[in-house]
Formats: C-alpha cells, structure tokens, sequence
C-alpha cells in the first residue's frame, strides 16, 4: 500500500524501465551518428534500430539533438549535486575540484573515455549540436556559480558575482585541458592531471571574493 511519502513500487518500476529504454536508444542514436554522421542520421533509422516506431521514439526524445545533449543534462545534473554535497567549510576551489570526481570517475574507463571523446568530436563539427551545447554548458556553470553563492551565504557572507563566476569559468578551463590531454595526447590519469591544473592555477581562488556582511 502507497503512503503518499514517496513513489510507490510501479512508479519506480516504470521509471526503471523508461530510463532503460532511453539508454538503449542513445547507445543506437550514437553508434549511428558515429558511423553514418549527425545529419545523415535519421530518427527513421534510430527507431528501426531499436526495433520501435518513430511515434515511439518520440515518447522518450523530442529530437535526436536531444539525445546527445542528454548526456549533458545528466552531467549539469551530477555536477551540481556532488558541489552541493561538500561542506560549507570547504574552499569554493577544493569543492569544484571535488565536484568534477564526476567526470574523473567515468573517464577512468578506456572504453567510455574513447566513446565520450567521440561523441564530443561530433558536437564540436556539427553546428546544429554545437550552439545548444555551448548554451548547456554555459547553463551549467551558472547553476554551480549560485550554489557557490549560496555557500558564501551559509557562512554569512556575501559573493562577488563576477568573480565567482570566473572561478567556476577557470576550474572548467582546467577540467577542459586535462580532458583534451587525457583523451587527445598521452593517455594518462585524468585526476591527476586535472589536479595539476587545478594547483597551477589555484590563484584564481581570490579570498577577497567574500566580503563579511
């Protein structure tokens, strides 16, 4: 019996199974992008590849635009849900760099290192992909840059916005560079090269970003 606290068993269940089924068709939509190009790519030929009708397909993704920049929406998702898990106490610069574990953790794969490096190779050669995913990215930095200022505001003081804003700008750059290294030159530890970065640059933290209320 349901207690209203929360969502009973079927609703799970069918949760379970929608998020199944879009996984599939993003692993179909991608193998086809990859093979065949973005725009030569029809959502005829994904839904016959996933063995469903394309009024089907259209129950789990608006467009096949949406299904590359899924990938993006769950990371925005992930990101701001790990910066929000670290103290208070933290450094906004440690709490970023804790943050982007995200990334590191999925990118430790070889496997899903090479595909994520892919698919990104399609995004920045597609211009159709390459805007809303600029706009994606940029919406996600936003999303971490005021829950930096919330942090400020949960210790009593109040954050410049701007230069809040180039923190967050900065760390990415750093997350960029040790991405495009990792999955374009020498293979390497992606942590430890991020770290590398994130310590080089770490001036970028100003302490007099907070000014005391």
């Amino acid at each position: 019996m349901e207690t209203g606290r929360g969502p009973g068993l079927r609703a799970i269940t069918r949760a379970i199974a929608r998020d199944e089924v879009r996984a599939r068709i993003s692993r179909t939509a991608e193998e086809l992008f990859l093979t065949r190009g973005y725009d030569e790519t029809t959502v005829d030929q994904i839904s016959a590849g996933v063995g469903m009708s394309q009024r089907s397909f259209f129950r789990y993704f608006a467009s096949k635009e949406d299904i590359v920049l899924d990938n993006y929406d769950r990371l925005g998702h992930d990101l701001l849900a790990r910066l929000s898990a670290r103290p208070e106490t933290e450094s906004d610069w440690v709490a970023l760099r804790r943050a982007f574990d995200v990334v590191t953790e999925q990118l430790a794969d070889p496997e899903v290192r090479g595909h994520g490096t892919a698919v990104q190779r399609l995004v920045d050669s597609t211009p159709g992909l390459l805007a809303p995913y600029l706009q994606r990215l940029d919406g996600i930095q936003q999303r971490m840059t005021g829950r930096l200022a919330e942090r400020a505001a949960a210790r009593g003081r109040a954050a410049d916005p701007v230069v809040l804003r180039a923190t967050v700008g900065a760390a990415f750059a750093c997350l960029q560079a040790a991405i495009s290294h990792a999955c374009g030159n020498e293979p390497g530890a992606l942590a430890d090269l991020l770290d590398s970065a994130m310590d080089s640059v770490r001036g970028a933290e100003v302490v007099t970003a907070e000014v005391v209320t």
